[in-house]
């Protein structure tokens, strides 16, 4: 995250007049990097996108599944602040179609400091395909609002994030504004930042110049090396025509013509010399310069270390909240559509602000893209899906796979429909799956996911991931042989699922929240 912290800096985000975010208001915020107002976006307004089934027309896979948690009553505890906090380990039961274990990657912070709402109520993660990782904390039921953060990974291992499961947890709670001890913190870190002003300034100055003076000194070295290139090339030819020169082995002609090329030859050394040298002289006044700035440098350098000195704890929790680069508070609706698309490389996000179907076929689904590099929108989209004389249904989840199909999922009696069609720039459609999971091992439908090694889609319950192949969901010709499962005994509430690159599975669970990693590809 660029920037610094800032003392209980009150942020007014000023979204509500484009629709896709709440009521603008003011709340207190620290580590933020606010991407500003949204400005206009794209409307696309695309009325029926759904090609009606009927239920009764669709093949019932009879699947023999595993079961997850289908009490909806969940194991909860508090993390110790003050003590030693271990990881938990999940590992599949017997009717998984692999062995394998989730285990924790870190617990998560109780919010990003972004409203005094917040709690830990995590709902979504996701992963685009450049090592980014973001994630949802609603501020809780009823709200329908949130906020979305995103991490590097690679940087947060570099800070000792992956060897602290707590870590994260530890740096957010530091600055919580929120808490006395938090808005102390923030106030010792204001006045620490306001004396040491003067010095990031003059570090940010310097580093500039620094940098400037080396690009031009490299040109320098380069025109050097291209100077006694030249030069060695001239000496060499001088060389083999003044052996041509002397010999009489040669006619005249040709040793008249290799005097010719050895007076040329000694001609263009000595230019080459003396360019060579003009260069080499023009270095090492870059060396002296260079070697000044950089003893400035260190001056300003080392103060800002002796400060960072003085309170270590506090500037590590820094370093680690500042690699979040988070969205102002926006209308999240129930906050688990949360997807990356790798054919646009953009994020989406469906404002599903009721758990049920729309009220009315006037009404819309409302699904916003945005650009993961700002987390600013850049499209919202407005559609209603018709089924039958009566429902408009709505979206509850959402994936995409590698090329850009979109999928969502909902329950249907004890099993589970799949709908894909599109949701881009291009336009949106869907359609049911010609065949439908029979049995499912879980009560709640907590999201899908596309993994992106196998191309299959899984659909979230608690303590249950269920898939099949994404190719196989177009074409409506799946078996029960076709349908895997990851299922577990963890009493915990699964809240959504990502996947990296190499088919590694990232759960989020609540209470407390907390990711969790695949010891292995799923399957």
């Amino acid at each position: 995250m660029k920037g610094h912290f800032k003392l209980a800096v009150s942020v007014a985000f000023l979204f509500a007049s484009v629709g896709i975010f709440g009521v603008g208001s003011s709340v207190q915020a620290d580590v933020i990097d606010n991407p500003g107002t949204a400005g206009s976006i794209s409307q696309v307004n695309s009325g029926n996108v759904l090609k009606d089934y009927d239920e009764n027309s669709l093949n019932k896979v009879d699947n023999s599944t595993p079961e997850g948690n289908m009490s909806k009553k969940y194991t909860k505890y508090s993390l110790d602040p003050t003590g030693y906090n271990y990881g938990n380990s999940y590992s599949t039961i017997a009717g998984s179609s692999q062995s394998t274990s989730f285990k924790t990657k870190w617990f998560l912070p109780d919010g990003f400091n972004v409203s005094d709402y917040q709690h830990g109520n995590f709902q979504s993660v996701t992963l685009d395909d450049e090592g980014n990782i973001y994630f949802i904390e609603s501020n809780g039921t009823n709200t329908n609002k949130g906020a979305i953060v995103k991490f590097n990974l690679a940087k947060l291992q570099q800070l000792g994030v992956n060897s602290d499961i707590l870590l994260l947890w530890k740096a957010f709670d530091y600055f919580n504004p929120f808490s006395d001890e938090g808005l102390q913190h923030n106030q010792e870190y204001d006045q620490i930042n306001s004396q040491l002003q003067g010095a990031f300034d003059q570090v940010k100055s310097l580093t500039k110049t620094l940098n400037q003076n080396q690009s031009w000194q490299n040109n320098q070295v380069n025109y050097q090396k291209n100077a006694q290139k030249w030069y060695k090339s001239w000496k060499a030819k001088k060389a083999k025509n003044t052996k041509i020169a002397k010999s009489y082995r040669y006619s005249y002609a040709s040793r008249n013509k290799a005097k010719k090329v050895v007076k040329q030859a000694t001609a263009k050394m000595a230019k080459w010399m003396k360019s060579y040298q003009m260069h080499k002289a023009k270095v090492a006044k870059y060396d002296t310069k260079i070697s000044g700035i950089q003893n400035q440098l260190n001056t300003y350098q080392s103060q800002i270390d002796a400060a960072k000195a003085q309170n270590p704890e506090m500037f590590k929790y820094v370093e680690i909240a500042q690699t979040a680069q988070l969205s102002p508070e926006v209308d999240i609706g129930h906050g688990q559509t949360l997807s990356f698309n790798p054919d646009n490389g953009h994020i989406y996000l469906a404002e599903d602000n009721t758990l049920t179907d729309l009220a009315s076929r006037d009404d819309n689904n409302t699904v916003f893209e945005m650009d993961p590099d700002t987390l600013k929108p850049i499209r919202e989209y407005n559609f209603k899906m018709y089924h039958g004389d009566s429902a408009n249904l709505q979206l509850h989840t959402l994936a995409f796979d590698n090329d850009g199909n979109a999928y969502w999922g909902r329950k249907y009696n004890g099993g589970y429909i799949f709908f894909y069609g599109r949701l881009d720039q291009n336009g949106v459609s869907f359609q049911a799956s010609s065949s439908y999971v029979g049995n499912r091992g879980g009560s709640t439908n907590q999201g899908v996911a596309v993994n992106p090694a196998n191309n299959r889609l899984y659909f979230v319950s608690d303590d249950i991931l269920t898939s099949v192949p994404t190719s196989k969901i177009q074409s409506g010709n799946f078996s029960a042989s076709d349908v895997h499962y990851q299922a577990f005994n963890s009493g915990r509430e699964f809240e959504s699922l990502a996947f990296d690159q190499d088919g590694y599975g990232y759960l989020l669970a609540l209470w407390p929240p907390e990711l969790m990693q695949s010891t292995d590809p799923l399957n």
